[in-house]
């Protein structure tokens, strides 16, 4: 059973039929399905679950909607993106304590820093007042962090360590670093996302593969990032427009898991399993359908 840590199901995309990423035969293929019709084909193919965080206010009311619609296969974080967040009133930070108050939600996020535009695009101050903020909101509400955090390890490590006596867990979405960095994490209590870049054939892909091989397997957690994030499809048949519009899915999962499991050489099954029950752990899941299932096998 798998549940997928990190997805944007809610993004304007798939509010139409679109191609979207999926294995088959160990390799990739393209299906066609709107956001309803590939729930379901994850449903059917194993996929037990997902969490969706939020990036900013534009999406949060259809994201909780969709909640409504998938209890107990959709769980749902909120937080302002740090690229979102610069351009955020900071008037409007009392709405995340209103929505995370009024529902049911895991985790704060995702939130954090990024530094990939120009440093004075980047506006870095407000995006550490921001990531300060919802660190704070999280520890109010008791709930772990979802973070994104690109080209900034250094100072999102230094904030987090200023607040480590009011940390409650989470996970480094897309972490793409390698090991000695996860530590640091991992010694703060946060697991580390591992998704499409493990299977990316670049660089990157190898440090990750190192950090994999070397990271307690209670710390790992699965995600794809949909509908971003892709493994590597160089030899992917397709047109160039059609390319352009292809979402990546949660189904690509079971090719990530088989990776993780041969890096480490333990048992897929094993890997699958704790994995999970990382899973249910970090975000407090316990109690619910998914946990249920795993204590019946």
């Amino acid at each position: 059973m798998i549940i997928d840590s990190h997805t944007h199901y809610a993004h304007a995309r798939y509010d139409k039929e679109i191609p979207y990423l999926c294995p088959a035969d160990g390799e990739y293929s393209i299906g066609r399905a709107d956001r309803e019709s590939l729930i379901s084909e994850m449903r059917k193919s194993g996929i037990t679950g997902f969490i969706e965080p939020s990036i900013g206010f534009d999406t949060i009311e259809k994201q909780l909607e969709l909640v409504k619609s998938h209890e107990n296969f959709m769980w749902s974080a909120l937080g302002v993106h740090p690229t979102r967040c610069i351009h955020t009133s900071w008037k409007k930070r009392k709405k995340l304590l209103e929505y995370a108050k009024k529902y049911s939600v895991v985790a704060i996020g995702e939130t954090g820093l990024d530094y990939h535009l120009t440093r004075r695009e980047q506006r870095r101050f407000w995006q550490k007042i921001w990531f300060t903020y919802q660190i704070k909101l999280a520890d109010k509400l008791k709930l772990p962090l979802v973070l994104h955090v690109r080209g900034a390890d250094a100072d999102a490590l230094k904030i987090l360590k200023r607040y480590k006596n009011r940390l409650h867990g989470g996970v480094v979405h897309c972490f793409g670093g390698n090991y000695e960095c996860a530590k640091e994490y991992i010694a703060l209590g946060f697991a580390i996302g591992i998704g499409g870049k493990l299977l990316a054939g670049d660089s990157e892909a190898t440090e990750l593969s190192d950090t994999v091989k070397k990271a307690p397997l209670y710390s790992l957690l699965l995600e794809t990032d949909a509908p971003f994030v892709f493994p590597d499809i160089k030899g992917l048949k397709c047109g160039s427009n059609q390319r352009k519009k292809l979402c990546n899915s949660s189904l690509i999962l079971p090719l990530v898991l088989q990776k993780i499991a041969f890096l480490r050489g333990e048992d897929k099954k094993t890997v699958e399993d704790i994995i999970y029950e990382n899973t249910l752990r970090v975000f407090n899941l316990q109690g619910n359908e998914s946990e249920t299932r795993l204590r019946k096998k």
